[in-house]
């Protein structure tokens, strides 16, 4: 008779509300962070998405039950190329295509039962939270770990936008459109990624296991055994105002640098550099060319001439690398016996100087690259910078952000960024000189956006930083985080880059950290 008033499910229902009131005395309970990967808005839920967030929940009221504080938050990863390509095919404003997603994806979640905490609920496509991704560029910038050059990149045909190398399967194809990516020249925003490189590495020893996880992000990595050293480009003795950052895969043979040697395919001798025309001139192909452009190492202070190497390929993905000389090598080896340091000891001095003076010395491997955010697209985060004639690229003030995307009367998907034809949005006065400048007009790739919202749900409200540290420190290290394996590269990557800088900043505590909770098992599911 009771179970035919009160059907098993609400039985089952009402008995977890009532153990979760329960537990839920006390002030003294520990916290549980249980984070499942945020969607993207496409319209509706599919059985992925299904089987991610029906785990986070048993695992939530499990935790309730045991009596702890739990944070189970849900959001939108709302920028991206999908929503823009989805507008244009319809005729819509990419804006009104997400909010309209949203709200049916949010209903599907609900007609599920789900028990998020919806007052903490994120949407990166609002101003309220990009202007904090703004801010923690704006950051980077000031760290000179965010810098714009000329490079050869990843050009995706279809989607019309530069790609980063994780975005390129190994066959060479965009991980969005398919279509075969093509190589273009043009001047992006980068993150300094591998500055980070050994700590992340280093980082994976103190994560559980995540079922082969730490292994792709190590292979991902490589080998941090070499570094970068800056040099300045002159030509007959003056300074271009150029800097190149070499490879050396033993970073005290700086010291017996010989020589810079880059691939024919490099940008000086393809872009906008001054000493392109020097370079052409002395090009001589299947040989290697020596040039009358040297470099100064800002480090040793030692000049070294440009060689334009014969071959096509260095190893991993290097294009100008440091070329020694074996009998100043074994000098600088005795130098280092006879004044007492150690090989070690030697290393980690010149690393250590370099960082000092922000001209290299961070150890990474040939393999990775740094991070290129740039995106000629509308649909995404707009790159606080502008760019003027007398003081070049200017971080946009931190009082005046958010820099908010302009509303456009149509997209077309064609052509370069279409932001270009925003004029009363693009054309501004610069911050310093307050002069004529530009906006910039790429915007940041979606994955900056999730490299750190799970900062912001312990603190979605908050109007004057992106969280405050408290709350920060109370909810990190997260305990369980779900979702799939496919993200392991590319988004844990980025995610835990950008939880090293914060702790570097002083923003946070923790370095990017996902512990067992109590009493469980490994904590990474794949869904």
């Amino acid at each position: 008779m009771f179970n035919d008033l009160f059907p098993q499910h609400y039985l089952t229902a009402l008995y977890i509300i009532l153990t979760a009131c329960f537990f839920s005395q006390g002030p003294n309970r520990k916290k549980f962070y249980v984070l499942s990967m945020f969607p993207y808005p496409s319209g509706r839920l599919h059985m992925g998405h299904v089987r991610v967030y029906t785990i986070s929940d048993t695992i939530g009221h499990f935790e309730r039950m045991r009596g702890h504080q739990v944070l189970n938050p849900m959001g939108w990863d709302a920028f991206g190329l999908p929503a823009e390509n989805a507008a244009i095919e319809r005729g819509l404003d990419p804006e009104e295509w997400t909010k309209s997603n949203i709200k049916s994806m949010r209903e599907q979640l609900d007609s599920l039962g789900l028990c998020f905490n919806w007052d903490r609920e994120v949407t990166t496509c609002l101003p309220d939270y990009y202007r904090w991704t703004q801010y923690l560029f704006i950051k980077l910038l000031e760290a000179g770990l965010a810098y714009q050059k000329e490079a050869v990149v990843n050009w995706d045909p279809v989607d019309q936008t530069v790609l980063a190398d994780e975005q390129v399967d190994e066959n060479g194809r965009s991980w969005r459109s398919g279509a075969l990516v093509e190589q273009k020249l043009l001047t992006q925003w980068f993150i300094k990624t591998t500055n980070y490189a050994k700590p992340l590495l280093d980082a994976l020893a103190d994560l559980p296991e995540w079922y082969g996880v730490k292994g792709m992000q190590a292979n991902w990595i490589g080998d941090c055994t070499g570094c970068y050293f800056d040099f300045k480009i002159r030509v007959n003795g003056e300074e271009t105002g150029e800097t190149l950052s070499a490879y050396s895969s033993s970073p005290e043979m700086v010291f017996g640098a010989a020589y810079l040697a880059i691939l024919p395919s490099h940008r000086l001798l393809h872009g906008s550099s001054s000493v392109r025309s020097v370079l052409e001139k002395a090009f001589q192909p299947g040989k290697d060319s020596l040039t009358e452009v040297t470099a100064r190492n800002l480090l040793t202070g030692h000049q070294v001439p440009l060689v334009i190497s014969h071959k096509e390929a260095f190893d991993g993905y290097l294009d100008t690398v440091i070329g020694e000389l074996l009998m100043v090598y074994m000098y600088q080896c005795l130098c280092m016996c006879f004044s007492g340091l150690s090989r070690k000891e030697a290393f980690d001095s010149i690393t250590q100087k370099a960082r000092e003076l922000k001209v290299g010395g961070h150890l990474t491997s040939s393999k990775l690259r740094d991070w290129l955010i740039s995106r000629q697209r509308y649909w995404g985060t707009p790159i606080p910078v502008v760019h003027c004639g007398s003081c070049g690229a200017v971080a946009v003030p931190e009082d005046e952000l958010p820099v908010a995307l302009p509303k456009l009367p149509s997209l077309t998907g064609k052509g370069m960024s279409p932001l270009e034809a925003a004029h009363d949005w693009v054309n501004c006065k610069c911050p310093r000189c307050k002069g004529p400048a530009r906006r910039e007009t790429d915007t940041m790739d979606t994955f900056v956006d999730s490299a750190w919202y799970y900062f912001r749900y312990t603190d979605p409200h908050n109007n004057d930083r992106p969280f405050e540290r408290h709350l920060g420190d109370h909810w990190l290290p997260v305990d369980v985080y779900i979702g799939g394996k496919e993200h392991a590269v590319m988004h844990l990557y980025y995610a835990r880059f950008l939880c090293h800088f914060c702790k570097s900043q002083g923003l946070v505590a923790h370095r990017w950290t996902v512990g067992p909770g109590p009493d469980q098992g490994p904590d990474f599911q794949t869904g």
